[in-house]
Order: structure tokens, then sequence, then C-alpha cells
């Protein structure tokens, strides 16, 4: 049965919960359709998939990358649609597809804004306008004792999207305000989001996802980080805490430097904690019990090539260094796309069921 109340401790590093929760954000469809048997491309799906593979939440994302990515469903890990901002390309990774996925890539160079023009032509979303009835019906779906995570975030990412990388770096390095305008238009847009839905019962975390850095730096400067984005993320934060809700963080890659801003911010988790960026026992050690800390099971090698075996030996591993005192969520070191094997996925969740009992003894 779900709990979303050990989940909550958990995040909060509130000390030792129940159990150590399962944790994902998005699990490809091709997953949730060999576990469940059927299609899973429907919120009802998505729902029964979660409960029963034993998480306490069902993650959900809405807002401007609504825009940028084309999830129109809502649903993280459904297949995007093409837009204006991310290029398609396809792939097939799993002979379980039925066909190949379209991953979408964003625009290196220049993106679809570029100056003042472009920006004031741009037909920006209102917030408020927003479909919020996927979330709500989500609520409906679930029983009492689990809640929505729902993914707002992309404060940052979304900006450079709209400008192509390159350009956004350039325009950050000339002192063109249209990179910083940019940061601001998207939190405005964000933290509306937010407000709009902590007023569903339903929602009992909020996720900034916002890639930061890869495996050994950061995207842009951590000045720059601390100048345009993270006032955007307290604000955001403070927000959250007033309805007493965890707030959680997610970030691919290295990011050991801005972790007391983070905090500082009002986060009370880091997610994915990936393995080529981050010595999850490090960071435990120096910041337990103020940040709970999610994932890390290594998606670049045992999850995708190692065995069952292996998978199981990796869980009990960080379950019995990470997950002493509370503040330890298992799951993948990112996600769980269509390219990890079956029985790899059903060994990492089935582990943390077996040996995630506190007191800790895996």
């Amino acid at each position: 049965m779900p709990d979303f109340d050990n989940l909550r401790k958990t995040l909060l590093c509130q000390g030792e919960p129940k159990r150590v929760p399962s944790f994902e954000f998005s699990v490809d469809e091709v997953i949730k359709r060999q576990f469940l048997g059927k299609p899973a491309n429907t919120l009802d799906a998505e729902a029964e998939f979660f409960m029963k593979a034993g998480y306490d939440f069902v993650p959900m994302t809405i807002g401007i990358r609504q825009t940028t990515r084309g999830e129109k469903s809502g649903i993280m890990g459904s297949k995007p649609v093409q837009t204006g901002v991310l290029k398609p390309a396809q792939a097939q990774y799993n002979p379980f597809q039925e066909e190949e996925s379209t991953r979408m890539w964003a625009e290196e160079g220049e993106g679809i804004i570029q100056d003042a023009a472009s920006f004031e032509n741009y037909d920006w979303p209102d917030p408020d306008g927003f479909d919020y009835s996927s979330v709500e019906y989500m609520g409906k779906l679930l029983p009492a004792e689990a809640r929505v995570i729902v993914s707002v975030g992309a404060i940052f990412t979304a900006s450079w999207m709209f400008m192509g990388l390159e350009s956004f770096c350039i325009a950050l390095a000339d002192g063109n305000e249209l990179a910083p305008r940019l940061i601001r238009k998207v939190g405005e847009i964000q933290m509306r989001v937010v407000e709009n839905l902590l007023q569903l019962d339903c929602v009992g975390a909020i996720s900034m996802p916002d890639d930061l850095g890869y495996t050994t730096s950061y995207m842009i400067n951590p000045r720059t980080l601390r100048e345009l984005v993270f006032p955007w993320n307290k604000q955001i934060g403070d927000l959250v805490h007033a309805r007493d809700l965890p707030y959680l963080c997610h970030s691919d890659g290295r990011v050991y430097e801005v972790i007391d801003d983070l905090i500082e911010c009002g986060f009370d988790a880091l997610h994915p904690c990936e393995r080529a960026s981050t010595d999850i026992d490090k960071v435990k050690s120096k910041y337990g019990g103020r940040l709970c800390l999610c994932g890390n099971i290594d998606l670049d090698s045992t999850l995708t090539l190692g065995t069952p075996e292996e998978v199981e030996e990796e869980v009990r591993m960080r379950i019995r260094t990470v997950g002493p005192g509370g503040g330890f969520c298992c799951g993948s070191s990112n996600s769980v796309p269509e390219y990890v094997p079956y029985d790899n996925y059903i060994a990492m969740i089935e582990t943390v069921a077996k040996y995630g009992d506190y007191p800790i003894r895996a």
C-alpha cells in the first residue's frame, strides 16, 4: 500500500521512516506496458502502474515545460510531440517497442527567440489557462494514502532552450538583457503555475527540475545561477513551504558547489544524484539531516548493462550506506528509459521492498 506520510518524512529528513521509499520521476511507457500487461499511456494506467509498482506518489508535470517539451498530457515520461523549440530524433532500444521512440533534442545554436522582437511576438502561455484538470483527475484516481508530485521547474533550462544554448551563453557573456529577461518571464510563469497547483489537495510536493550541470562541471557559471535563477527557486520554495509541503530539486550532473545554495532556496531533497558526477556517501556525510538524497542507482552501467543480481547488489549497498538515519529515496540515477532491461527494473524495485525496512540491515 502507498504511504505518502512515510515518503514525506523521508523527504523532509525527519528521522528514520518505516521504510526506504522507491522513487522515480519518469518510467518509460514500454516498461510500464510490460509491467501492466496492457497499454500504459493513460492517466488511469499511470495511476495503476505507480501504485502497483510500490510507489507512494504519481509524478506529473505542468507549466512552461508543456511549451518547451510538448508534454501535453502532463505525464512525465509520456511520448512528446514536436514543438518549435525541440527537434525530434528517432531511436529504438527495446525489442518490446512497437515503434521507434521519439526523443527531443534542444537547439544548440539559435532558438526561436533571438531578440526583443521575437520575445515580444512569442505567444507566451497564460499560467491561469493551463489545464490542471489532469492533476485533479489523478488525485481522484489515487488512494487516500498517495499523492501527486508535480514537476514545474525548468526556469534555467526552458530559458536557454528558447534561445539555443550557444546564443543564450553568448548573451550572458555580452551582458545582453535578453537572457535575464527570458529567465524572469519563465520564472513569473512557473511561480504562478505553482500557486495554482498548491490549491489542489492531491498535490503532495513540488519538484523543480532544472539541469544545472553535466558530469564534471556546470552549464553556466554558478555566480549567474545565484544572481538570476536561484532567487526564483527561493520565491517558489517559500510558497511551497507555506503550504507545509516538501520541495524537491532535480538536476543532472555535478552540483557540489551549489548544494548550500539549493538548501538556502528551500529545497528539501536532491534528485537524481548521478553516479558519474556525485559521490552520494560524501554528500550524505556532509548534508545528512538537511537534504534528502534520491536516486543514484547507476543508469550508465548497472541498470542498463548489468544483470538483475548486480542491480540487487548495488541497491542493497545504497540502502546500507545511505539509508541509515533516513533521508534516502532509492531509484535510478536519472529515470527509467526504454533501454533499461525490464528484469533489471524489477530487480531494483523488488530489492528496495525486500531490504528497505528500518532499522537497516541490508
